[in-house]
């Protein structure tokens, strides 16, 4: 199980939200560039995501996205409001391992194929955000229409990596979608990132049971539910 830290930016700050509501902030930081130090002290990889881009499609929190990418020397996904082909390689050029697409992939297929044509799809996440059974979108502010599994299906040519987020479950701490999970993994040779709800070492050792291998942890590092040192005595 290797376990990727989220810096979550809003409003130029780190936070952690309940439900992905901007005004439900269980965690606010004006730091991100720190936050991210301190995370890479102890794992090898970052979440990166710039939730004003997501939700208001605004760049306020660009240069942060870039300052962490530059000054943080470990690799990161970056994600949030990627719309063009040139914000997709103007983060690469930065620094950026691979960049998460959720809305865009969804809705703009003939974005996700040029970006897949000229960059490869090793370097896209896309990310599907899920409430019951359907794919969210714009920050989880509209819904799409989309099935999540036939969203996996349909998608699956185009990327490296699934982000999958449980949204009734993401912020409350009440453990990750574990069914859900097993559903998806059962359908699909692309690698599962999972993320939402968890909250302990146990539901991360839960996930590693069934065959996930990567999980995003927010909300449980920022509230010291989860310990990154213990992680890393656990899974090496």
């Amino acid at each position: 199980m290797r376990v990727l830290p989220a810096v979550d930016i809003l409003n130029r700050k780190c936070v952690q939200l309940v439900g992905g509501n901007p005004d439900n902030k269980v965690f606010e930081d004006a730091d991100p560039l720190t936050i991210a130090r301190t995370w890479a002290e102890y794992t090898d990889y970052l979440h990166l995501i710039d939730l004003d881009a997501a939700i208001y499609n605004t760049d306020k929190n660009r240069d942060i996205i870039k300052n962490i990418l530059s000054e943080v020397k470990i690799p990161a996904e970056v994600g949030g409001g990627i719309r063009s082909i040139e914000l997709f390689g103007d983060l690469i050029d930065a620094g950026a391992d691979k960049i998460i697409m959720g809305t865009s992939a969804v809705n703009n297929l003939e974005l996700l194929k040029k970006i897949k044509n000229e960059f490869g799809s090793d370097r896209i996440v896309i990310a599907l955000d899920v409430k019951g059974e359907e794919v969210s979108i714009s920050g989880w502010t509209q819904e799409s229409g989309l099935n999540i599994y036939d969203a996996i299906k349909s998608l699956e040519f185009y990327t490296s990596s699934y982000l999958i987020t449980s949204i009734g479950v993401e912020g409350r701490m009440k453990g990750p979608d574990i069914e859900l999970y097993k559903k998806v993994l059962s359908m699909t040779d692309v690698e599962i990132i999972a993320s939402g709800g968890i909250s302990s070492i146990q539901n991360l050792k839960d996930l590693d049971k069934i065959g996930i291998k990567k999980a995003v942890v927010g909300t449980a590092i920022y509230t010291n539910k989860i310990d990154l040192k213990e992680v890393r005595k656990v899974f090496g």
